[in-house]
């Protein structure tokens, strides 16, 4: 198991591209494959954590590092088939069967026995949980929020965001209108109409995130996808 100082540390940009493209590269034992793994390593770390932390294992960290470490180390990830459809479910699968390999591995050592690994990339896909894919949603929204993050470039642009961004969640009532304009200097029919714009661009760019994690990026399996993650946080504890 990785320790902290051998800890894989994410690079701070790699060049957007879909979720399936980047899983291909990584499974490559290189340095542009290395690169790859790592923005996944940053990107899902938080949804790995909690389903692990959900299955009992109190080194979850130590167990998601290990996790990405022996999918380089394997190949596993160049063994990908973007046939089975939704990365989230692929990544889930393998998740589950590398920690019943590690604690069948402990067991094994525990009766004095020998240690057997089964290939991850051999992994069933099957439906994940509704807590994972509420964890999956989270990642989406934060990734879509991060986006038009990015794409404030000015301080006016990133004011307005700031100012605009509670109306994602929710429309907002008379008052919410009028003191956003009374911040940013606009009248409050102008906040209304550039709420409609935000809230438009944020689907957008969910859709966007969404349609990287698909095989088939149409827009019938994008609107599915959707519906499921909606579905996840609606039901979600």
């Amino acid at each position: 198991m990785p320790s902290s100082s051998t800890a894989i540390t994410p690079p701070a940009h790699v060049s957007q591209a879909t979720r399936w493209s980047v899983v291909l590269a990584a499974g490559v034992n290189d340095a542009l494959g290395r690169e790859a793994l790592a923005w996944l390593f940053r990107q899902y770390w938080p949804v790995l954590v909690a389903h692990a932390t959900r299955r009992g294992w109190r080194d979850a960290d130590d167990q998601i590092q290990e996790f990405f470490a022996h999918l380089l180390q394997r190949g596993a990830l160049a063994q990908v088939d973007r046939s089975r459809g939704r990365f989230r479910a692929w990544l889930f699968t393998c998740l589950d069967h590398h920690l019943a390999n590690y604690a069948e591995a402990q067991a094994a050592q525990c009766r004095g026995g020998g240690i057997r690994h089964e290939p991850v990339e051999d992994a069933v896909v099957e439906a994940p949980a509704v807590a994972f894919d509420r964890e999956w949603a989270l990642a989406v929204l934060a990734e879509a929020q991060g986006r038009l993050d990015r794409e404030a470039t000015t301080p006016e642009q990133r004011q307005r965001l700031d100012v605009l961004r509670p109306f994602l969640a929710a429309p907002g009532d008379l008052a919410a209108y009028v003191a956003a304009g009374v911040t940013l200097g606009i009248p409050e029919g102008a906040v209304k109409v550039a709420v409609h714009r935000l809230r438009g661009r944020f689907r957008t760019q969910v859709e966007t995130v969404i349609g990287e994690t698909l095989a088939t990026a149409d827009p019938a399996a994008i609107a599915s996808e959707l519906d499921d993650l909606l579905a996840a946080l609606r039901n979600s504890p």
